[in-house]
């Protein structure tokens, strides 16, 4: 049953590929989908960053060592928001991470 539903999977998501890359197929989405598909990139990023920061388990007194990732990500987070270089961004959150965590 696992195998059938990995096999499964897979051959859906070459499927949905390949119509999108094959020059065979003149496949072209319509303007809604289209629109819909271009916020999957911000999507798979959030589903992907969201676990990591907002994971609490273990933590059981409130300090800076346990708040370390949310903490960080909110500077990245603001600092974005502020429109600042993306290097800075970068640089900042991670200098205040590595502070928070092992100074």
């Amino acid at each position: 049953m696992t195998w059938t539903l990995i096999i499964g999977m897979a051959t859906i998501t070459y499927i949905n590929r390949y119509f999108f890359f094959a020059r065979s197929i003149a496949y072209r989405p319509g303007p809604h989908a289209q629109r819909l598909l271009s916020y999957s990139s911000y999507a798979v990023l959030t589903a992907i960053w969201a676990p990591i920061v907002f994971e609490f388990d273990g933590i059981h007194e409130v300090d800076l060592a346990g708040l370390d990732y949310l903490i960080a990500t909110s500077l990245a987070a603001a600092l974005s928001f502020l429109r600042i270089n993306s290097l800075i961004v970068v640089l900042a959150s991670t200098a205040v991470f590595f502070l928070i965590r092992f100074v």
